[in-house]
């Protein structure tokens, strides 16, 4: 039975002397560790080979693995890059266009800095209840109490407390997308500090970042245009969304042909898998925790692990 392990990675950096040290992200001397043992325990794939065998299923080496990195960082294009280079090894990259085209700061990527600047989540809680009363008091929008918002998004996981969850859940897809905005750019204003698009240019890699990164080999597939959550979208709006990522892969000079699609947040419905079908994508990766299992898994629903379910040290 052929398996695969595909590890995600996100921020990749020098993280405790860094403007923003409570960002949650893996330490550059602790990624090199885990490159390592990866390569000491696995064989690092190219993509290709993964489509390869989706395609024609030439076989794939023994304990394959692939490594993917999310939503485009400057992080990779500075640190991950010239250390895979220099490894000979190939990582598989995932802009999100709009952070290149227009130089945008995805909400999900202010949500991150926002925590990591501002250690009382309290605080930021007790901004957010102020704006969703405010609007409640003009009834100029058809909110839920605050309350009831606590109840359905304030639930702890294993990897956030349930104020942490709170904060995100409501942000990205709780509260309707207008207020949804204004509210993110009130509180990075008010914690980060800083003009959206000079961080943008500080946060993304560049087009020609990428582009240099392209012609030594790293691999770059679809991240979508607005990283939203596919599966709260309409099939039209789907649609649009994955054609503008596919357009992006055409201007940075990326294949088009058996392309991979890389979800945002991993969310994704039946109207997604049947938009990619017809739109010739080989590959969809999910945040599902597994291995894959390349016989028996679909190739639009491929599972990944986080960085930090691997050693690093």
């Amino acid at each position: 039975m052929q398996q695969l392990t595909i590890i995600t990675y996100h921020y990749v950096r020098p993280i405790k002397n860094s403007n923003f040290p409570r960002i949650k992200g893996l330490e550059f001397e602790l990624f090199k560790n885990q490159i390592n043992y990866l390569q000491k325990n696995y064989k690092i794939i190219e993509m290709e080979s993964l489509i390869e065998f989706a395609k024609n299923k030439k076989p794939l080496p023994n304990n394959p693995c692939l490594l993917t990195f999310d939503d485009g960082y400057k992080d990779h294009y500075l640190y991950v890059f010239p250390e895979l280079k220099k490894r000979g090894i190939q990582g598989s990259f995932f802009s999100v266009a709009s952070t290149v085209l227009e130089k945008k700061i995805l909400d999900v990527n202010k949500i991150h800095f926002i925590l990591a600047k501002e250690p009382n989540t309290k605080s930021i809680i007790e901004n957010i209840r102020k704006l969703i009363d405010k609007y409640n008091k003009t009834q100029s929008h058809n909110l839920d109490s605050f309350d009831n918002y606590w109840k359905k998004y304030g639930i702890a996981n294993k990897l956030d407390t349930k104020e942490t969850v709170f904060v995100k859940r409501i942000l990205q897809h709780g509260l309707p997308e207008m207020i949804r905005l204004e509210l993110c750019n009130f509180l990075f204003e008010r914690y980060v500090g800083k003009d959206q698009e000079i961080f943008a240019k500080e946060l993304y890699m560049s087009n020609k970042e990428i582009k240099e990164m392209l012609k030594s080999n790293m691999y770059f597939g679809s991240h979508g245009h607005n990283h939203p959550w596919l599966n709260t979208l309409s099939k039209k709006l789907q649609l649009e969304e994955i054609e503008k990522g596919l357009n992006f892969l055409n201007k940075i000079g990326s294949s088009t042909n058996n392309w991979v699609m890389n979800y945002p947040y991993g969310a994704y419905n039946s109207d997604t898998l049947e938009i990619l079908k017809q739109k010739g994508c080989c590959i969809g990766l999910t945040m599902r925790t597994a291995v894959a299992q390349l016989i028996e898994d679909n190739f639009l629903e491929l599972p990944r692990f986080r960085t930090n379910d691997f050693p690093t040290n």
